[in-house]
């Protein structure tokens, strides 16, 4: 027998025998855990999380692949925030003391900055430890100090965790009524009641609202409206906007989430016209 005829042979072995090894004692869930992370918990086994602070409380839920916010509103989450937090489940400390060993109060845990609660397991925020930008988490028993790179999501509240889309995807829209014209749905296309106006800019803004990012802020009440848009639903219902400003940003504004969308004011064309910008002269 040739030797590369003789490793052939060996390598088949091997491969018969890892083979039944995998059947006959294949990985458990429990073997699958992290045993150095601050929870047993798999982050895509989260399905709920609840992140508590002074100002407000938030409760999301995971439904399929998505994530909703359900309080204290209802609507869409951003769904990478929502994944960021609960990839907190699997954070892996630099160390970790039992809870009753140390003083929690020095490490800001006695009324701690948050408290997340992923499925059924809460993890406490204290203060940040000044060497290495770490933070003392406390998930019942034990202390950790972890590297601080998810109390920047829970910090921002609602504004950081809601989808930032004017209308995600994910909604049936059938109608999109601006001021001065019409967006209309009839099976799968578009039209719209303004005239000379090609179908690909009425395409166009439509995927627009649905894509374009915005940065979240409160509604600020004080300022009056310019106009008002409203979005039809196939379910029958309906959505108010309110354009705030235009410049020197776009602002448009959902009274029902107490939101508005900050937009700058380059992007007048892509959400609020069916015209195109003018070319700039020579």
């Amino acid at each position: 027998m040739s030797r590369r005829m003789l490793i052939n042979y060996l390598l088949f072995i091997l491969i018969i025998i890892f083979t039944y090894i995998g059947i006959k004692y294949p990985i458990t869930e429990d073997q699958k855990i992290n045993r150095n992370a601050i929870t047993t918990l798999k982050p895509g086994n989260i399905t709920d999380i609840k992140i508590e602070t002074a100002d407000e409380i938030l409760v999301l839920k995971k439904q399929g692949t998505s994530w909703n916010i359900e309080s204290p509103i209802n609507w869409f989450a951003n769904n990478i925030a929502a994944e960021r937090i609960a990839s907190l489940a699997a954070v892996e400390p630099q160390s970790k003391l039992p809870k009753d060993q140390i003083d929690v109060s020095t490490l800001g845990l006695r009324i701690p900055k948050a408290v997340v609660t992923l499925n059924n397991k809460s993890i406490y925020f204290g203060d940040t430890n000044r060497i290495g930008n770490r933070r003392y988490l406390m998930v019942d028993p034990n202390v950790y100090l972890a590297s601080d790179i998810h109390y920047i999501f829970i910090s921002q509240g609602l504004s950081g965790l809601i989808d930032n889309r004017l209308l995600p995807s994910r909604l049936e829209l059938t109608e999109l009524k601006f001021p001065a014209f019409t967006l209309h749905k009839s099976e799968s296309t578009w039209s719209t009641n303004a005239e000379n106006k090609p179908s690909q800019n009425v395409t166009q803004l439509i995927n627009n609202w649905h894509q374009k990012q915005a940065t979240i802020k409160p509604y600020d009440r004080t300022l009056n409206p310019l106009n008002k848009i409203k979005a039809s639903l196939q379910s029958g219902s309906d959505i108010e906007f309110f354009v705030l400003s235009i410049k020197p940003e776009i602002i448009i504004a959902r009274p029902d989430l107490n939101i508005q969308y900050h937009f700058p004011d380059h992007q007048y064309y892509e959400l609020l016209s069916l015209d195109q910008p003018a070319e700039p002269s020579k």
